[in-house]
């Protein structure tokens, strides 16, 4: 008995330790009155890491594709997504990345390490075929062309590799190295013989994400955190909400919901 009473306080010492330590950090970083003025930044992402930069960068090709999607021709018939898009985007995030020293910023940015929910896949499309097509024997066998010219073709065009193949199914899984828009790309494949039906891989449940909007001529960034039984889509959520000017300075507007 006396262990288990041992137990129990050392665990709550611990958790004692984690809240002091999640309250200290929300406290860290430069003061700076956002109801007065914007502050100066820079989408300058020369003294970033290559691995922050490719997160910002799939987070800007996520948004993108949302915008993209809101169009119902796009979404379905093209594959490519824009790039000035996307590099406006990432701008406007790099701008907020770089004013990660001042409260509260450095919260969703380094404490939380805020990005978007990719859902749907970006890069992985699930293709379902019919095996007693000739052609699907080249997948069965690892083989990335098939001799199908229309597989071929799309696959050559969109520069995508053959990944894993679900074991004992016909399910297969093409992978792109670049962000595309998947629900186009699914249908031009479900137009082919042999293809009984495809898809972007995707996401359950839900979970920290970034959305994007425009205000007037302002980007406008809400970072969001979800916690609690997130795989059925999360009992709690904070926000924090951004602008970034066409000259690349930055206001925090408001935060928001449950409390962290």
């Amino acid at each position: 008995m006396k262990d288990l009473i041992k137990l129990f306080f050392f665990i709550m010492i611990i958790l004692l330790n984690i809240s002091c330590e999640l309250n200290d950090s929300l406290e860290d970083g430069y003061y700076h009155d956002w109801s007065f003025d914007y502050l100066q930044s820079t989408s300058n992402d020369n003294r970033i890491s290559d691995s922050i930069k490719t997160l910002y960068k799939t987070d800007a090709s996520i948004l993108a594709l949302r915008i993209m999607i809101t169009d119902t021709f796009a979404r379905d018939n093209i594959a490519e997504i824009n790039e000035n898009l996307i590099d406006e985007i990432y701008r406007g995030l790099i701008c907020v990345y770089n004013l990660k020293n001042y409260r509260p910023i450095n919260i969703f940015v380094d404490n939380f390490k805020i990005h978007a929910w990719e859902d749907p896949s970006l890069t992985r499309l699930i293709v379902v075929v019919d095996t007693t097509k000739e052609w699907t024997r080249a997948w069965i066998n690892g083989q990335r062309l098939t001799g199908n010219q229309q597989i071929d073709d799309l696959i050559l065009t969109y520069d995508l590799q053959l990944g894993e193949r679900w074991y004992f199914s016909n399910y297969h899984t093409l992978i792109s190295s670049k962000p595309l828009n998947l629900l186009a790309l699914k249908n031009f494949f479900k137009k082919i013989d042999g293809v009984l039906d495809a898809g972007p891989d995707g996401l359950i449940g839900d979970g920290n994400d970034i959305v994007f909007n425009y205000s007037r001529s302002n980007k406008i960034y809400t970072f969001v955190i979800g916690w609690g039984d997130c795989l059925a889509g999360c009992m709690f959520k904070h926000y924090w909400e951004v602008a970034v000017t066409p000259d690349e300075k930055v206001r925090f507007i408001k935060q928001y919901g449950d409390p962290i």
